[in-house]
């Protein structure tokens, strides 16, 4: 065997060996930079997509019900792009028959677990159309590595029949972050809200400011329903569900993939 083709096998067993890691890693930081894949048309002319929007469109509600709601058929992994504030990819987490990395895939999710993983991408959307103050701090804080972006994945407990919170958000990487919702038993979905996110922010923005600008690690703070906004200020649909429901039940600390 020659040099050339030693040195080849070797690269080749090495990647091998570390593409998971590196490869997963890669794949998500550049899909994070992607171009939106839906539009507004779309949703509007496809009845599923356009009431999973409607669910989730009240940025103060943790949970919310899509039972009532068909299976939607596009991947998520499109994720929302608005005001430089990004989303993307897929990951499922919490289910039994799947293992990271094999992960990704979109008919691996459960029908409760695609309808949360969409609401998660509308609600992103609804959010950051009117970014909290604390995250355009954070995105434009001098010195940052991050600008804005995510990965999305759901805890897909709709697998085991179960109802629990998600495992927090958090910076999975000084530039990527996670975006992270759960289902749950009887088309229950409990996503991130407004005021999360914005609490999420100042906890960021205090880690990269001693840190040499660099959050990684930052966690999203557990719903607490006496931190949001009273009923009778909250935007979009009352009938979605109860927000109160999330301050029942705990969830398992992120995975550290």
């Amino acid at each position: 065997m020659s040099h050339r083709h030693l040195l080849v096998g070797l690269i080749g067993t090495c990647i091998l060996a570390i593409g998971v890691g590196c490869g997963s890693r890669a794949e998500e930081e550049e899909a994070a930079q992607g171009e939106d894949a839906f539009s507004q048309r779309e949703v509007d002319n496809d009845e599923v997509l356009k009431a999973l929007q409607a669910a989730a469109s009240n940025v103060n509600q943790y949970e919310i019900s899509v039972k009532d709601i068909g299976v939607p058929v596009p991947s998520a992994s499109v994720g929302a792009s608005v005001n430089g504030f990004s989303t993307r990819g897929l990951d499922w987490f919490q289910n039994p028959a799947v293992s990271y990395p094999d992960n990704k895939r979109w008919e691996q999710g459960t029908d409760t677990g695609k309808k949360c993983q969409w609401a998660a991408v509308f609600r992103f959307q609804a959010i950051f159309e009117n970014p909290p103050e604390e995250a355009k701090q954070m995105r434009e804080l001098e010195g940052g590595m991050w600008r804005g972006s995510f990965w999305s994945w759901v805890d897909d407990h709709a697998s085991t029949e179960r109802v629990a919170d998600p495992s927090p958000s958090y910076a999975w990487s000084s530039g990527l972050w996670k975006w992270i919702s759960a289902s749950g038993k009887n088309g229950i979905c409990r996503i991130p809200t407004r005021t999360m996110v914005a609490r999420m922010m100042k906890s960021c923005m205090a880690q990269a400011q001693s840190n040499n600008g660099d959050p990684k690690g930052c966690r999203m703070p557990r719903y607490d329903a006496s931190l949001e906004p009273r009923a009778d200020e909250d935007a979009g649909s009352p009938e979605a569900g109860s927000p109160e429901a999330g301050a029942r039940d705990g969830g398992a600390d992120a995975p550290s993939e």
